[in-house]
C-alpha cells in the first residue's frame, strides 16, 4: 500500500511514516506544501491512503483546503491523527476536521472518540508510540552524558493560561524538589529561561541547553543517568517522549498518570513518583545504586517493544479495514 503523509516537522515525520515503512508499506512524506504541491504530488504517488498528523506550519488554512479538495479529486481517503487532544480539542483539532473532512480520525484522547463520532465521523483510540530505529541504545559521549537530565519544551504559555494544567503539578513533583535542593539538571528544550514564575526560581544558565534536534535527543535519553519526564494529563494518555525514553533504554522518572500504570510496572520499568518527596527519595536511592539503573533500563526496553509505531501502523490499517475505508488484501 501506498501512504502518502502531509507532512515536514520532525516529531512526525520520524515516527509514524517510518511505522508504516517497517510494516511494509510504501511512504512518501511530503515536506513543506503549497497548493500546486500538493496537488502534484497527490497526481505523481497515486497514493491508496492520505494523513495529516498533529499541529505544525504546515496546517495553514490554504494547505488545509487543498489537501481536502486535492484528496476528493483523486478518491484518497484522508486520515487525521489527532495528537493535540483533548487540550487543543477545540481550538486546533475541531477546526482542522471542519477544513478538511477527514474519513477517519484517530485521536490520542480515547475521551474525544464520542466526540467525533457524534460529528459522524468515524474515529478511534491511537496512543504515542516510538520508532526503534530512532530512539535505541546509542554510544556515549560527554555532551550527552549527564546525572539527571530534562528534555522538553517549558510550555510557560501553557501554563500562564491554564495555571491548572496538570503540567503545573507534574513539574511540583518532579523539578522543583530538585531545584529547591540545589541538584544539577541539565535541561533540553525551549523557553526554560522563562519558568521562574513557576518554579520559584531560576535555572542556572549553564545548565540549560536550548532546543535539541529531535534526533539528537535519544542520546540524551540513553547517555543520562536519569531522565526526567513530565507528563501533561493524571490519565487518558502519556506523553510521546515517555515511549521514546523507554525505546532508547533511559532510566525514567516520571508523575502519576493511570493509563502509564497499565502499560508499565512501576519500580521495575520506570519510576513513578506521587510527590515532591517521593522523587527527592528516588533520586537519592538510585544515585547511591547505580546498579539498579540497569536493570530498570533493560525492563523498561524491553517493556516498550510492543509500542513501536509499526504496530501503530497496523492498528491504522485493520481499524479502515473494518470500516470498509481499506479492502482487506492490503
Amino acid at each position: 500500500m501506498k501512504v502518502l503523509f502531509f507532512e515536514h516537522d520532525d516529531r512526525f515525520i520520524f515516527g509514524l511514516p517510518l511505522g508504516f515503512r517497517d510494516a511494509g508499506h510504501t511512504i512518501l512524506v511530503s515536506g513543506p506544501v503549497h497548493e500546486e504541491k500538493i496537488d502534484r504530488i497527490l497526481h505523481k504517488f497515486q497514493p491508496d491512503l492520505a494523513m495529516l498528523l498533529g499541529w505544525t506550519t504546515l496546517h495553514t488554512d490554504s494547505n488545509l483546503h487543498a489537501i481536502h479538495d486535492s484528496c476528493q479529486r483523486y478518491d484518497v481517503p484522508l486520515i487525521y491523527w489527532a495528537t493535540e487532544d483533548p487540550t487543543f480539542t477545540h481550538s486546533f483539532s475541531l477546526p482542522l476536521i471542519k477544513k478538511t473532512k477527514p474519513t477517519y480520525v484517530f485521536t490520542v484522547a480515547p475521551s474525544k472518540v464520542p466526540l467525533y463520532e457524534s460529528l459522524g465521523i468515524p474515529a478511534q483510540h491511537l496512543p504515542f508510540a516510538y520508532q526503534p530505529s530512532i530512539c535505541k541504545p546509542v554510544p556515549c559521549s560527554s555532551w550527552c552524558s549527564k546525572d539527571i537530565a530534562v528534555v522538553a519544551n517549558a510550555y510557560p504559555n501553557v501554563l500562564y493560561t491554564n495555571p491548572r494544567h496538570y503540567r503545573r503539578q507534574s513539574l511540583r513533583i518532579l523539578i522543583e524538589p530538585l531545584l529547591k535542593k540545589s541538584m544539577t539538571i541539565d535541561f533540553w528544550g525551549k523557553h526554560w529561561d522563562q519558568m521562574e514564575p513557576f518554579l520559584g526560581m531560576s535555572i542556572p544558565k549553564e545548565h540549560l541547553h536550548g532546543y535539541l534536534h529531535y534526533l539528537k535527543a535519544p542520546h540524551v535519553y540513553a547517555c543520562s543517568n536519569i531522565i526526567i519526564g513530565l507528563q501533561n494529563y493524571p490519565s487518558e494518555l502519556v506523553t510521546m517522549r515517555t515511549y521514546e525514553i523507554l525505546g532508547s533504554r533511559g532510566f525514567l522518572i516520571t508523575s502519576h498518570n493511570t493509563e502509564l500504570c497499565q502499560l508499565f510496572q512501576h519500580t521495575q520499568d520506570l519510576i513513578i513518583s506521587t510527590s515532591p518527596e517521593e522523587t527527592l527519595d528516588y533520586v537519592d536511592y538510585y544515585q547511591q545504586h547505580p546498579d539498579q539503573l540497569d536493570i530498570i533500563k533493560n525492563n523498561g526496553y524491553k517493556a516498550v517493544i510492543n509500542h513501536s509505531y509499526a504496530h501503530r501502523a497496523q492498528t491504522i490499517v485493520n481499524a479502515l479495514q473494518n470500516a470498509k475505508i481499506l479492502p482487506s488484501f492490503m
